[in-house]
């Protein structure tokens, strides 16, 4: 966390969130990973050392499945957060676009829409505040399908905006994508224009900077992206309220 907070005050930046993963598959390599209690005292720690110079947020990545519902509510009720992200990386018990997966979705058709449900259901659930890296499926999908289009599966983007914007909930613009084999944001320029078209206004801006060099990765292109769709606004989190402040475009 040191160095990533470093980082951000070398490039300007007023504010970082911090989002470790919890994972309640015990099929899940990292299912017993996270520990909170010590998460929290690191960001005890570098709050104290950048205080009054770098806003620090402490959230958590939940990674959605929808059999561990309850568990996931229970745990939340008892770990406070600033934010809660949701991400779907499974899709009935099966890791995204793995032989498995593809054995069961064989089409891209198929396999992206079953994604997209999913991640309706994230939503639906009431149990978070964002929705991460939309669109991840492609990491994979596309040395499996080639080039990814978002056309095919406009009516379940269009749902699922309809109820984030009922519901106001966030959508990340993640640009982790345009350094993986996916090369695009999560989500694409098409489907982040969608969005504002079914009235959602409520953004935020991740990179998964699993490290200091990754932190901010691209962020003036999202930004610029963002803007000129009409997004005039950022979402931030503090004890899950949200904040919406201006949205500035940057100097490249």
């Amino acid at each position: 966390m040191l160095e990533h907070c470093a980082r951000a005050m070398a490039l300007g930046l007023d504010e970082i969130g911090f989002t470790e993963h919890k994972d309640f598959d015990p099929n899940d390599p990292v299912v017993d990973y996270f520990d909170y209690d010590l998460f929290m005292d690191d960001i005890a720690y570098v709050r104290d050392l950048f205080r009054g110079r770098l806003r620090i947020r402490a959230g958590v990545e939940i990674d959605y499945q929808r059999w561990f519902e309850p568990e996931v509510r229970v745990w939340l009720s008892q770990y406070p957060f600033d934010y809660v992200l949701g991400c779907v990386h499974y899709v009935d018990a099966l890791m995204l676009m793995t032989d498995d997966y593809l054995q069961r979705f064989p089409t891209a058709q198929e396999a992206y829409a079953r994604y997209y449900e999913e991640v309706f259901y994230s939503v639906q659930s009431g149990l978070i505040d964002i929705v991460g890296h939309l669109e991840y499926a492609k990491r994979r999908g596309v040395p499996c399908f080639g080039a990814f289009a978002p056309e095919p599966y406009r009516d379940l983007l269009f749902t699922l905006f309809d109820l984030m914007v009922e519901k106001s909930i966030v959508l990340e613009v993640n640009t982790a994508g345009l350094r993986q084999d996916a090369r695009d944001f999560y989500p694409c320029r098409q489907t982040l224009q969608w969005y504002y078209e079914r009235g959602g206004r409520l953004i935020t801006f991740g990179s998964d900077a699993h490290h200091p060099d990754e932190l901010a990765y691209r962020y003036l292109d999202a930004v610029q992206m963002a803007w000129d769709i009409g997004f005039r606004e950022v979402a931030v989190f503090d004890k899950r309220h949200m904040q919406v402040l201006p949205l500035v475009r940057g100097r490249k």
